[in-house]
């Protein structure tokens, strides 16, 4: 007994519980008690959404040793485990919407926590398969590094799947965790891709609401979306305090004009042509994949299907075209091509224009940071451009006595801006103030 036990020990069962992500912005709740009626909207969301099981879930104390029962009564959670998006976000109640979906995800944490916390000669395959389907119900296949370890663990120990899942679908859903776990390391997602529909797996792997890094920036915001049909996606992004008619100085890039040249397009739009004319569709969908979120567009022809892969940062924000693929429909091909020339990026947004360019966005900050990289980001993010304001404002920083007189007013500007201190609205009317002087500047 003493041998196999040391045997258990010396092989090392792979880690399922990883403390750092406790920090991670999927995972922490946000304090946004100083909106205004926010107590009694998180009420009415809270009570629509229904969070009692989560959080009764995630306040049960489990012991630092888990029982065979415990393990079983967590395996069973994540086996019955739904996320709750609801049909009822709206601008009023996306704060309070936001912290149910956080809540959500520390409940998948908290049952990998416990599911370590197994002795190793309890840790079945369903312990890893339950872990496994934990990060793909919050995000499919964004821990991508940790979920194929999971899998091979599942596999070593036998592959077992849940006694109710039984013929066909139990072999579709081995071949899905299998085809993850088998994964190549640093993997081309134009490459998976195809593969994830050839083999049947999209629907598992590509989302239409939840809680995702969608600018790749450590900023993670609702979606929210209703399916026409398959393909045709309408969907709904929370980002507030945008004014359409203002440019982003930020990140001083060119953005799309509507078929007039006047208005700004929302910078993923997707565009179809019906009878000749022109027409917008806000159609795409989430795909997390190994650290890194996608877009994905799918728009149907009569003679193929052609997917669209889009990735977001500020530091592309003009240039998100990263991969297409298209789908012959006489028979069945699959052929891609990854179209993207730079590097990827995350985690790397740093705040110029208010407080201090010293600090990252990104886990463990103050309130006040916090406050402040959200707003940068709703302000930088969402896209308030156009290129008429940007060769003004072009024209402005091109000439040096301008500038001068510039820098002045910016300099001004962020003073007024530290004073707002954390007023969410008092920073928005700075930076409206700011813009329309900067159209105006002569």
């Amino acid at each position: 007994m003493l041998f196999f036990l040391i045997c258990h020990k010396s092989y090392g069962y792979e880690q399922i519980y990883y403390p750092e992500e406790e920090y991670s912005p999927r995972y922490m709740i946000k304090d946004y008690s100083y909106i205004k009626n926010y107590n009694q909207l998180w009420q009415q969301v809270s009570a629509q959404i229904d969070i009692s099981s989560y959080d009764e879930f995630i306040y049960k104390d489990y012991g630092t040793y888990t029982s065979r029962k415990s393990r079983d009564e967590v395996i069973n959670y994540i086996k019955n485990y739904k996320i709750q998006t609801g049909e009822l976000l709206s601008e009023d109640t996306v704060y309070p919407a936001l912290n149910c979906l956080i809540i959500q995800n520390k409940a998948l944490l908290k049952a990998r926590q416990v599911l370590d916390n197994v002795p190793a000669h309890d840790k079945t395959s369903l312990v890893y398969l339950a872990a496994g389907l934990s990060y793909i119900y919050s995000d499919g296949l964004y821990e991508l590094d940790k979920l194929r370890k999971i899998f091979k663990e599942w596999l070593r120990l036998g592959g077992e799947d849940f006694p109710e899942i039984k013929g066909e679908e139990r072999q579709k859903r081995y071949n899905l965790f299998s085809y993850i776990a088998n994964m190549p390391d640093n993997p081309s997602i134009t490459d998976e891709f195809i593969k994830i529909l050839k083999n049947g797996y999209y629907d598992k792997l590509v989302f239409k609401n939840g809680l995702f890094d969608i600018f790749n920036a450590d900023f993670y915001t609702i979606i929210s979306s209703r399916e026409l049909y398959a393909g045709n996606n309408i969907t709904k992004y929370f980002v507030d305090y945008i004014n359409a008619e203002y440019m982003d100085i930020i990140t001083g890039k060119h953005f799309r004009l509507d078929m007039n040249g006047t208005k700004v397009n929302h910078y993923w739009t997707v565009w179809d042509y019906e009878k000749g004319r022109k027409t917008r569709k806000d159609n795409f969908y989430i795909l997390p994949f190994d650290k890194q979120t996608y877009t994905l567009s799918m728009q149907d022809y009569e003679d193929k299907i052609f997917f669209q892969i889009n990735y977001y940062n500020p530091e592309y924000i003009d240039t998100p075209y990263y991969a297409e693929i298209t789908l012959n429909k006489a028979d069945k091909s699959l052929n891609g091509k990854t179209v993207w020339p730079y590097t990827l990026m995350r985690n790397k947004i740093i705040n110029s224009l208010v407080s201090s360019p010293s600090f990252v966005c990104r886990d463990n900050l103050s309130p006040q940071h916090q406050i402040i990289c959200e707003s940068f980001l709703l302000r930088m993010l969402d896209k308030i451009s156009s290129r008429k304001y940007y060769l003004v404002y072009k024209n402005v920083k091109d000439n040096t006595k301008k500038s001068r007189e510039l820098a002045l007013k910016k300099e001004k500007f962020i003073e007024s801006l530290s004073q707002c201190y954390i007023d969410r609205q008092c920073m928005q009317h700075e930076y409206k103030a700011y813009i329309d002087m900067l159209i105006s500047f002569k």
